[in-house]
């Protein structure tokens, strides 16, 4: 959902996030045999309260989960927060002694991190790209809602990019939109009232892409945009795609009965 920003608006001070780490979030002490996961919050959001529940699920079963507050609450032109995990990566390399990181984005989270694997040499230094409710080739919203929306994302910089047919979108997008050894899962979910269409969440798959459609893996369960990060289900595909062999696929083992991470 996404609208041209005005110049009055553009010229607020931005929005800082609360620079509180989720649970067991960056503590350099942690060791896995896993790269450590850099958690890359939706807009408006920040790390404190996007991955409060999953970070902690991952640091129980044994991965070193790490975050950050993106720019603006990732409300920035994109490429201003994919040079801030840019910097972020680089400071969990030092800290951890680990070569690669895993990254798993929420909403705009994941273009974030494709733009910083595509154009800020995030390539070698990525080993999987987990992506939920993101819109891989942009939003698009439908009558009503999209007079809404532009009133609702005024003053975003970062959701005008993310518009369907934006340049910006075109440019990630074109040639390989899936570049480096890394392995890329998405989770999707037909019930998804945001990043619409459902259809732009969707990347070309191959040996090393997977789309993971939630409502064929959990049949009648009802799944939200917003609350994707704290599901039980998404949780247990996010694991299978950060300790597996490649991304996650839809035959993996899902408990469809679960309630917490």
């Amino acid at each position: 959902m996404v609208a041209c920003a005005s110049a009055q608006a553009q010229a607020r001070p931005p929005l800082p996030g609360p620079g509180v780490a989720p649970p067991g979030a960056n503590d350099p002490s942690c060791r896995s045999v896993h790269p450590p996961v850099v958690l890359l919050h939706g807009t408006r959001s920040d790390m404190t309260i996007n991955f409060q529940t999953l970070s902690r699920a991952l640091r129980r079963d044994g991965l070193c989960p790490w975050a950050l507050d993106l720019p603006d609450r990732a409300q920035a032109p994109v490429h201003e927060s994919a040079r801030a995990v840019a910097r972020f990566v680089e400071r969990v390399r030092a800290e951890s002694g680990a070569r690669r990181v895993s990254l798993v984005g929420h909403s705009s989270g994941g273009v974030i991190g494709r733009t910083y694997v595509r154009f800020h040499d995030g390539a070698g230094r990525v080993e999987d790209l987990v992506s939920f409710g993101t819109p891989q080739y942009g939003y698009r919203s439908e009558p009503p809602f999209d007079e809404v929306d532009r009133l609702y994302n005024t003053g975003c910089p970062g959701c005008d990019e993310q518009f369907a047919g934006h340049p910006f979108m075109a440019a990630l997008n074109e040639g390989d939109p899936t570049p480096g050894r890394i392995s890329y899962t998405q989770l999707i979910t037909l019930q998804d009232a945001v990043a619409t269409p459902v259809a732009n969440q969707f990347l070309p798959e191959d040996v090393r892409v997977s789309n993971v459609v939630l409502d064929e893996v959990c049949p009648g369960r009802p799944y939200d945009h917003l609350l994707l990060a704290i599901d039980a289900t998404v949780y247990q595909l996010v694991r299978a795609a950060l300790t597996g062999d490649g991304p996650a696929r839809p035959g993996v083992p899902v408990d469809c009965s679960a309630v917490g991470s």
